[in-house]
């Protein structure tokens, strides 16, 4: 029999590329978000208790930062109660559960990548609540749980927002184009992170992962650099500090991270620039 897997928040950024791709190997349900509201527990247990699942990949999440900032209860409910609501289902229908995290949700402190063996120390109320949820997680189902922490995600294609597509659109019309050159993070492509989530299911693997393309940590100026290289585009990059840009939220300095779990599994993800490289093919043809 094929594996079953609910997908939940399957409609979004990095839903878009991660269905298609387990859709391709398991047999996929991929309820919206007025289906399966992960707030209303009675609904969610009985979704998930009714449906046979062998998996539940948890991508839903309030992710605008600045936003969860000033919607705090909302943030909480959604992002760390919704999550319990789902791990409570899973253990009370016998499904393993993968939830994906954010490498946000350390302090960024620290000088270089963060490791799945660093404490996190989350600075604003979307990598807390992100990180309450991550405790609801490793809270129960022994043995049949996965945190995946994902870098500064890009892909999406058509339902690309974030930076990577913004600024992919901005070169086609800009003479300069400013990017924050003192924040470090992870790059990380969303078709990768569904290739992996693939072989975690296979591999019958659980615990905690940090999930990103490899390399040292790079800036947003770094991305921006090497989309004007791909490109080949006439414009300049100039770098800047993120008091430039004020936020909301506050962004952690450093939250680059890679992962020694991936390692002892023989699994090594690709430079991120690689993996850049063929999402600014795709691009490009649409």
């Amino acid at each position: 029999m094929r594996v079953k897997i609910l997908i939940t928040g399957g409609n979004g950024m990095l839903g878009a590329d991660v269905v298609p791709i387990l859709s391709e190997k398991f047999e996929t349900v991929v309820p919206t978000r007025s289906e399966l509201d992960v707030t209303n527990r009675e609904n969610v247990i009985k979704t998930i208790r009714n449906g046979r699942f062998d998996w539940v990949i948890h991508l839903a999440a309030l992710t605008d930062l600045d936003w969860c900032e000033d919607h705090v209860e909302e943030t909480i409910s959604v992002n760390a109660l919704g999550t319990k609501n789902i791990v409570d289902a899973c253990e009370i229908a016998g499904c393993r559960i993968a939830y994906i995290s954010t490498s946000g949700v350390f302090s960024g402190n620290k000088q270089t990548h963060y490791t799945e063996d660093d404490m996190p120390a989350p600075i604003n109320i979307y990598a807390l609540s992100k990180y309450l949820g991550e405790l609801a997680v490793s809270a129960k189902n022994e043995g049949k749980w996965l945190i995946l922490r994902v870098g500064w995600l890009f892909g999406g294609g058509e339902k690309d927002k974030k930076f990577v597509g913004k600024i992919f659109n901005l070169m086609k019309k800009a003479d300069k184009i400013e990017a924050v050159a003192n924040i470090w993070g992870s790059p990380n492509y969303s078709v990768d992170v569904g290739e992996l989530i693939v072989k975690f299911i296979e591999y019958n693997a659980y615990g905690l992962f940090h999930v990103a393309n490899s390399g040292e940590p790079a800036s947003r100026f770094d991305m921006a650099v090497a989309i004007k290289e791909f490109l080949r585009a006439n414009v300049e990059i100039q770098p800047v500090g993120a008091e430039k840009f004020p936020t909301k939220a506050k962004r952690p300095r450093m939250e680059a991270i890679k992962s020694i779990r991936l390692e002892e599994l023989g699994i090594k993800p690709r430079h991120w620039k690689d993996a850049l490289g063929d999402y600014i093919k795709r691009l490009m043809k649409l």
